[in-house]
């Protein structure tokens, strides 16, 4: 089956469901139609159990002789070809003619009431149909039966007919379910097309988005994700330019200064020493570079796993601070945390660090000497917030949309000691925590920057 084409396979099981439900389908009409002939036959039989009795009792009225009226009575209904019997309660028989029936059994109900059952004898089955009588005084048993020849024979009849139209039935629907098949599989095969020939740098997709039908679905899905994709690849392809354009940088430096240390065969050593200096720094931001460009790499192919922990975010947050404290001495800046109440939250521990850090830096960075930053925090039944806030100039209204984006740096003398990815790198590791980041507020005074983390995280 896995060798067919689906259109193919759709017809085979479309024909054998076909088949099951005809073949079902001619069991039914036959057994239908044969209990239908036998109470067409128990209908006849009952009548001519009645006419039976009412010539009987007329005989019997004229005659007075049982053995006499009984001849008469059942002579009369023997002439239409059945098997008619007249017996006393005993079991002797004021008349018979069996016509061919051979009776041997009678059923334990037969002597209750009215009764019909079907006989199996040597010469094939009859329907049988026993009634006792009371004539005055005289009790009898009437029997009346009927082969079921003309039934067996419609049934056979009715069966043929079925062995020859379910065939027809059978190459009809295979033929129509296969033609169906091709029609209904058509935009498929057509989808298919058009999706091989789908470039993942052009606009276009497999169409057939206007359908309400399950092939619309497929559709629009497919096309989202020829769209993810696309995004993706562009994120990935600007990403690399960045990452390019970032890492010349330093590299140049590098190779520059090794040439010009080398352009002659003797320097002094503070020359060396110089030259050594710009090669550290350089490799010091070239190694920053690198592992935050790895940890949104990472993030991006999603093999970043959390390690969440019980922790305490304003101990975090302690630490950080004493960690900045040296940088912003270094800038003349103060950085204020108000006391800080219990903050008990689940998480990565090392990435809400970095977290803090980032924001942090970033703080201290954009802070004139002789201001403040201030991180000030606080929580309610569904989230925990931090926030810092800086005294720089603020955020152009422009700009505000853009800082999050890779290898953004909008201050043109911090190009030499950021990488334009730590705001980034934060709000992802908010979002692995499935919270936020967000820029709350930005003017003259300075920049306030949120965190936002659920407290069920």
């Amino acid at each position: 089956m896995r060798a067919l084409s689906l259109r193919a396979r759709l017809t085979v099981w479309y024909s054998v469901a076909l088949v099951v439900v005809l073949c079902l389908f001619g069991v039914d009409v036959a057994w239908v139609q044969g209990r239908l002939g036998v109470r067409r036959i128990d209908r006849q039989l009952t009548g001519e159990t009645a006419t039976l009795a009412t010539l009987f009792k007329e005989e019997l009225r004229e005659t007075s002789d049982p053995a006499h009226s009984a001849e008469e009575a059942g002579e009369t209904v023997a002439a239409l070809g059945r098997a008619v019997a007249i017996l006393e309660q005993s079991g002797v028989p004021l008349f018979t003619v069996w016509n061919g029936l051979d009776l041997h059994d009678w059923p334990s109900a037969a002597g209750a009431g009215p009764f019909a059952w079907t006989a199996q004898t040597p010469s094939g089955a009859w329907r049988v149909h026993t009634e006792p009588q009371a004539f005055g005084h005289l009790a009898l048993m009437l029997l009346v039966a009927s082969p079921l020849t003309d039934v067996r024979r419609e049934q056979h009849e009715v069966q043929e007919a079925l062995l020859v139209a379910i065939p027809i039935a059978l190459l009809l629907a295979g033929g129509g379910g296969l033609w169906l098949a091709s029609v209904g599989l058509r935009p498929i095969s057509e989808m298919a097309r058009r999706a091989a020939q789908v470039p993942l740098n052009g606009m276009e997709d497999i169409g057939h988005e206007n359908r309400t039908d399950e092939l619309g679905q497929l559709a629009r899905a497919f096309n989202a994700l020829v769209a993810r994709l696309r995004s993706a690849l562009q994120t990935q392809r600007q990403f690399m330019a960045d990452a390019s354009h970032e890492l010349r940088t330093p590299v140049s430096v590098v190779r520059t200064a090794a040439d010009v240390a080398l352009s002659r065969e003797h320097r002094e050593e503070a020359d060396y020493r110089e030259t050594l200096t710009i090669v550290g720094d350089q490799a010091r931001r070239l190694s920053r570079l690198v592992g935050d460009m790895l940890v949104l790499a990472r993030a991006d192919a999603g093999g970043y796993p959390l390690r969440p922990v019980d922790l305490y975010l304003d101990e975090v947050i302690a630490d950080c601070r004493r960690a900045v404290d040296v940088l912003a001495a270094e800038r003349g800046v103060k950085v204020d945390s108000p006391d800080m109440p219990e903050l008990p939250f689940r998480g990565d521990e090392d990435l809400l660090r970095q977290l803090v850090l980032n924001l942090l830096q970033n703080a201290v960075q954009h802070t004139p000497s002789g201001a403040a930053v201030t991180i000030t925090s606080c929580q309610d039944r569904e989230a925990l917030k931090i926030r810092i806030t800086d005294a720089g100039p603020g955020i152009p209204p422009a700009d505000q949309a853009r800082i999050f984006d890779r290898f953004v740096q909008l201050d043109a003398s911090r190009r030499a000691v950021g990488t334009g990815l730590g705001l980034p790198i934060a709000r992802w590791i908010a979002e692995a925590h499935h919270g936020t980041l967000v820029l709350e507020s930005s003017g003259s005074a300075g920049s306030t920057f949120c965190v936002s983390l659920p407290t069920g995280t």
